[in-house]
């Protein structure tokens, strides 16, 4: 499997808690952003002209956050410069505050397939303490709007540990967002990301967030409440309507091939990781320059190969196939992750059958440091 992640680096406004890299809006900026796009994939047309993607992924930042003429470039971009399969899943992420009927229009009219829309909660109150910009009633608007356009494959993100938030709050928006019947629902908890407001607000003790327990209890409602709803936790994070797991993070996750273009996003193919420069007028100099917009490379070595195998493969509800796994990476990695796997399955943590190592769903609740005492 082959996917092409594209990453548009513009938002209205950052939010506090945001670690991924974006930029402010400003319709030159982006005109410069999308000439640069059009130079990089030109530049890695020839590499991928026998092969086809199977899934396209455009992030941010905001993509929706680009004109309406602007997006119609970048995906004209990319369709004369990649091969996209004709049954490909292809993914835009967008805010409820920047969906319109004419952006959705535009999305089905070139071939977007998948929404997903970063809603974080349907609590006022959260909102503001996240620093969204829309109100819980315009994303249940943004839901039902991108509904009534056609998409069939939607996605929402909600975040829970929160400063301020209640299990009462949680519960509130994951009744909000069941009511939607989106068929996807990412729920993650809240991460300090370095350089982020939040970050630097809870290194200075000023962050109130919820205690341990408060955020255990929500993770394993959310749990119990989308599986009660007919939602596969096929993810630690994320849960699916039969049918409707995202294929191109599952690409991910199996350590599939990837290719990145864009500030800041990174590729992986043929056992080698390499990013752009993650610093939009950087990335729009050096290729409108005629520089690579490479920044970091490096080759995966057989032991970082196998600890990514098991950490990320034990994200996903199927978890590692042993058999795979030990073709991959050798007989010793496979006999040391077994016996791994015996001493977790003894302890309740882990499901360990003759061709499959999984977490069980009290190793999901514990899987950071499950994962870690089975690649140390």
């Amino acid at each position: 499997m082959l996917s092409l992640y594209i990453h548009i680096p513009f938002c209205v406004k950052k939010c506090l808690y945001c670690g991924f890299y974006s930029t402010p809006y400003t319709a030159d900026s982006a005109d410069s952003f999308v000439s640069a796009l059009g130079l990089e994939a030109a530049r890695s047309r020839d590499r991928f002209s026998d092969r086809i993607f199977d899934t396209l992924y455009i992030g941010g930042g905001t993509p929706t956050a680009l004109s309406c003429g602007q997006l119609e470039l970048v995906f004209r971009t990319i369709r004369e410069q990649f091969r996209i399969s004709g049954d490909a899943e292809c993914t835009v992420e967008a805010n409820p505050n920047s969906i319109t009927s004419e952006g959705l229009a535009l999305l089905i009219d070139i071939g977007v397939n998948r929404l997903s829309i970063g809603v974080q909660s349907f609590s006022e109150g959260i909102l503001r303490t996240l620093g969204r910009l829309h109100t819980a009633e315009e994303a249940a608007e943004a839901v039902r709007q991108a509904r009534s356009a056609g998409f069939r494959n939607i996605g929402i993100d909600l975040i829970y540990g929160v400063p301020g938030q209640t299990c009462s709050d949680w519960k509130h928006s994951l009744e909000s967002a069941l009511a939607l019947t989106p068929e996807h629902i990412s729920v993650y908890g809240l991460s300090l990301d370095e350089g982020t407001w939040f970050a630097s607000e809870a290194e200075a003790g000023r962050l109130l967030l919820p205690d341990d327990e408060a955020v255990v209890t929500m993770s394993a409602f959310a749990v119990a409440a989308l599986m009660e709803a007919g939602y596969g936790h096929y993810e630690i994070s994320n849960f699916a309507r039969p049918g409707f797991a995202c294929r191109h993070n599952v690409n991910y996750w199996e350590r599939g091939a990837y290719l990145g273009i864009g500030p800041g996003a990174s590729s992986f193919l043929d056992g080698r990781r390499f990013s752009n420069s993650m610093d939009n007028e950087e990335y729009c100099r050096r290729l409108h320059a005629g520089l690579s917009s490479v920044v970091m490379s490096e080759t995966i070595e057989p032991s970082q190969a196998a600890a990514e195998a098991v950490m990320l493969g034990l994200r996903m509800e199927k978890g590692v196939d042993l058999a795979r796994f030990g073709q991959e990476h050798g007989a010793s990695a496979l006999e040391c992750l077994t016996s791994k796997g015996k001493r977790l399955a003894h302890s309740g943590l882990a499901s360990l059958s003759p061709g499959r190592l999984r977490l069980t769903e009290h190793g999901m609740q514990l899987s950071d440091s499950v994962i870690a005492r089975l690649t140390a």
